[in-house]
């Protein structure tokens, strides 16, 4: 009656030691899956908002691709839509700057390119400029061909981040589903210890039943047949 009401085979230590062992070790061990499976989440949360974050600056990076191929048409371009594409380009360096924090990477410092920025007066040998994407909109008015060369840079960049991403995400994503199936199949040999077999128990409880009626209604036949007994000897006398 009590693992019928209770739904557990095991109760109390004398209801089965050894099993009372092994299903506390795997409980321990389901609760160990579940914090792994909640940091793996996280993680997988972490890791798309990385790609989100990288995929809308890879998008940002081909705006700058744009105005870079319009400024090295310098013959056709004049001086205010010169400081059209400076101040467009001002705009996206700033867009790109904002998303820095979520993608993992610092393209603005990290991608660098050498621009000649003058000749020696002595020697006559050229004059170079160490530039990062950050001085974009300075490079992009004096040298294209540097420009371009940083845009293809932080793409190269971006892209080769966004890659790692990736594997990290099937990764991510293969551990989950590994431990979630560890969890079930943990889940099931703990069940398979600790929860009452309804039809087990209750059938015992019917047999038990039986043969309490049954003892019982061969007590009262008895007593029956006694009393039949003592009553005929009581005519005989």
């Amino acid at each position: 009656m009590e693992k019928l009401a209770t739904g557990q085979a095991i109760n109390r230590g004398k209801d089965g030691p050894a099993e009372l062992i092994a299903s506390e070790m795997f409980k321990a061990r389901l609760s160990q899956n579940s914090a792994m499976i909640t940091a793996v989440e996280r993680n997988e949360a972490f890791l798309n908002i990385r790609d989100g974050a990288l995929g809308a600056q890879l998008e940002t990076v081909g705006d700058l691709d744009g105005l870079s191929v319009q400024a090295a048409n310098l013959g056709g371009l004049t001086g205010s839509e010169m400081g059209a594409i400076v101040t467009s380009t001002v705009g996206v360096l700033n867009g790109i700057e904002r998303v820095l924090p979520a993608t993992g990477i610092d393209i603005m410092r990290d991608v660098t390119t050498e621009m000649q920025v003058g000749t020696d007066d002595v020697t006559g040998d050229p004059i170079y400029e160490t530039v990062s994407l950050s001085d974009m909109a300075r490079v992009i008015e004096e040298d294209p061909a540097a420009a371009q060369r940083l845009v293809d840079g932080a793409r190269e960049a971006v892209l080769m981040e966004r890659a790692q991403v990736g594997a990290d995400q099937r990764a991510a994503e293969s551990e989950r589903r590994v431990l979630e199936e560890e969890r079930i199949n943990v889940a099931r040999a703990n069940s398979s210890i600790r929860d009452t077999d309804y039809a087990s128990e209750t059938t015992k409880l019917i047999r038990s039943q039986i043969l309490s009626q049954a003892s019982i209604a061969a007590e009262m036949a008895s007593r029956t047949s006694a009393k039949a007994v003592l009553q005929l000897l009581d005519l005989r006398a």
